[in-house]
């Protein structure tokens, strides 16, 4: 069976994490485990501080079935919820997903952060250099807006084997969600040094042939999608992470790729992955690397999309 995690706490942005999620727990047969963490280290405490530990506990469960309860049009016998003595919030989460089995960790974004703009927190952030599992994190703000529809699902695509693993996640959402995607290519600026009269440096930047690179790279990814899914390329030029945060405004969730190296079936953020995660204005989902199925497991063909 699989699972979608969604880590809360007391503040707003567990709000936008439950929203989001309750999106995708609609269109998903998943179990749906709803946690919180609470600040205490048993390995340290060896037993004592008894009655402390339980009032924390009590605190993190009331928060938790709060939280829960806000989650509508999903089976009670779906749902769950969990509490863990651990004071870092990321760890908990990430011991969680692996003893849950979790497809996805969903968190929300920091208060500290733009208001309808993604902003990992340090939970968020930890997660993103280490999860065992895809990692969403939901801008501030988002339950205010979580009932407008799922129809525009974006992807950051640069041809690499992590891209690609973000494109076959994606996929299984349009399908679950009944949305269309976009494949989006980034045509960074490149300059190349070479000789010039006189043996002075001048500089050449191919335009025509990075732009024809990325277009081969976005016609390949569209052509290999299956036929159900209705998709389009965009090419964009300018800073990557930025180019792709603009583009996000006009989307309603984004994914992209880990970094290419690190542990496989592990979420790792690169350069352009994680300044994107301050710059996107939608929901993010970050995919394992090394996963050639991310997220199939959410989301089975039978599924029924939510409206």
């Amino acid at each position: 069976m699989s699972t979608i995690l969604i880590g809360v706490d007391e503040s707003t942005r567990s709000e936008d994490a439950i929203a989001f999620g309750n999106r995708l727990a609609r269109a998903s047969s998943a179990d749906i485990v709803v946690a919180c963490a609470f600040p205490f280290n048993d390995a340290i405490h060896d037993g004592s501080g008894g009655i402390f530990r339980e009032a924390l506990e009590d605190h993190a469960e009331k928060t938790v079935r709060a939280m829960r309860d806000r989650l509508d049009g999903v089976s009670a016998d779906r749902l769950k919820i969990r509490t863990a003595p651990n004071p870092s919030a990321a760890h908990a989460l990430h011991d969680l997903a692996q003893s849950e089995h979790a497809e996805l960790v969903v968190v929300g974004s920091s208060h500290t952060g733009r208001m309808g703009r993604v902003a990992p927190g340090s939970t968020g952030e930890r997660l993103l250099h280490g999860a065992p599992c895809a990692v969403a994190i939901v801008p501030d703000g988002y339950a205010a807006r979580a009932e407008r529809p799922i129809r525009q699902i974006g992807v950051a695509y640069d041809g690499s084997d992590e891209a690609t693993a973000a494109v076959a996640a994606a996929v299984e959402l349009a399908r679950a969600l009944s949305a269309e995607l976009e494949i989006i290519g980034v045509v960074a600026p490149h300059t190349y040094a070479a000789s010039g009269v006189m043996g002075g440096a001048i500089y050449v930047t191919p335009q025509d042939e990075l732009d024809q690179s990325v277009q081969d790279e976005l016609d390949a990814a569209i052509a290999g999608l299956p036929e159900d899914v209705k998709a389009e390329s965009v090419r964009l030029a300018g800073d990557p992470a930025d180019q792709l945060g603009e583009r996000s405004e006009s989307l309603d969730l984004m994914l992209a790729g880990s970094r290419g190296y690190g542990p496989l079936r592990s979420v790792l953020v690169g350069g352009v992955s994680g300044r994107l995660m301050h710059t996107v204005q939608c929901p993010v989902i970050i995919v394992p690397r090394g996963v050639e199925a991310p997220l199939a497991m959410l989301f089975p063909r039978q599924a029924v999309a939510a409206a």
